[in-house]
């Protein structure tokens, strides 16, 4: 009989046993900064765009590199923190069929008279640098109550030369500033969490759908993939789909356009597991799709065109 007691007794302790350590597995991912924290966070990326026109291939390749202020401002009761955000310095180098430009906010250079394209983007990435907004994020990543665009907005504009496309250019900043798209487009800036915590191996899925410009569905999956010395390894795997033919972009009346674009974007990221923030991050893309100008009086025929985007980005925290 005491056998007998004994085997139930061994079963209900390795239960127990298990339990508890499968509980010490688990981790809680959160984003849980403290008031008063700042930190730098700097993102270089890489983009080759191609596209077909007339049958000949067009390429242009475009390199950024953003240093970005993260302030703490305040944190509530449901750990819900107060963010301010600001571009420290913004660099830029486009090479295509217009030739090679280069644009730096620390190191400004001067521009050529001749091509007012350039004048134009060297003063939009000077205005922004030093600009900065403010958001709510929640412990989740979730971003919301985007604050301050209103102020870079105007900055950016006031740095506009006059020219022939001024008008147009303050149409597309006006809808690339709107906070309420941006707040959408923020959606998980920081990164996706999962509600509860999780094992080595398990999977959890955020979906979005933007309308940033232009309509943006993203069906992402999130794997941690490891553990060690407190930094958590998390891959990402997104499908995008982005773009409506029958919803052109409205920028220039007179040049209607409209975009159709689908592919994937990986993501392999280090966070910290005590305050959420990502340490490293590499992103690969790969969109195919087309654009399609609708016809006007310079193209009566309208045009459709192929293009493929490929990009890589590194995102590391530097202080």
């Amino acid at each position: 009989m005491q056998v007998k007691k004994i085997i139930p007794v061994l079963i209900t302790v390795v239960f127990l046993a298990a339990v508890v350590c499968s509980a010490a597995d688990k981790v809680d991912l959160k984003l849980r900064l403290k008031a008063g924290e700042s930190h730098e966070m700097k993102m270089t990326q890489t983009q080759n765009i191609s596209q077909t026109m007339n049958g000949q291939e067009m390429n242009m390749k475009q390199t950024q590199e953003m240093v970005m202020g993260i302030d703490c401002l305040s944190v509530d009761a449901d750990g819900v923190m107060d963010i301010e955000m600001g571009y420290k310095s913004v660099k830029m180098a486009m090479d295509g069929p217009m030739g090679h430009m280069e644009f730096d906010s620390a190191n400004p250079k001067p521009t050529d008279p001749n091509k007012p394209h350039e004048k134009m983007m060297t003063a939009m990435v000077s205005a922004m640098a030093g600009c900065k907004f403010q958001m709510k994020v929640k412990p989740t990543g979730e971003t919301f109550n985007i604050r301050g665009m209103g102020e870079m907005l105007a900055k950016v504009k006031k740095e506009i030369p006059d020219g022939p496309g001024t008008e147009r250019m303050d149409k597309f900043i006006d809808k690339m500033f709107d906070e309420k798209q941006l707040e959408e487009l923020t959606g998980n800036m920081m990164e996706a969490f999962p509600p509860e915590p999780i094992s080595v191996g398990d999977a959890w899925y955020d979906t979005q759908s933007i309308n940033f410009m232009m309509p943006i569905d993203v069906d992402t999956t999130y794997i941690l993939k490891g553990r060690k010395d407190g930094i958590a390894y998390i891959d990402a795997a997104a499908k995008l789909d982005m773009g409506d033919s029958s919803k052109p972009i409205e920028i220039d009346p007179e040049n209607k356009m409209s975009i159709q674009l689908s592919g994937t974007i990986n993501t392999t990221s280090e966070v910290d597991e005590k305050t959420g923030l990502t340490q490293k991050s590499n992103i690969t893309m790969n969109l195919s799709g087309v654009m399609r100008m609708e016809a006007n009086e310079q193209m009566p025929q309208g045009m459709t065109i192929p293009m493929t985007i490929k990009g890589e980005a590194f995102i590391e925290l530097i202080k």
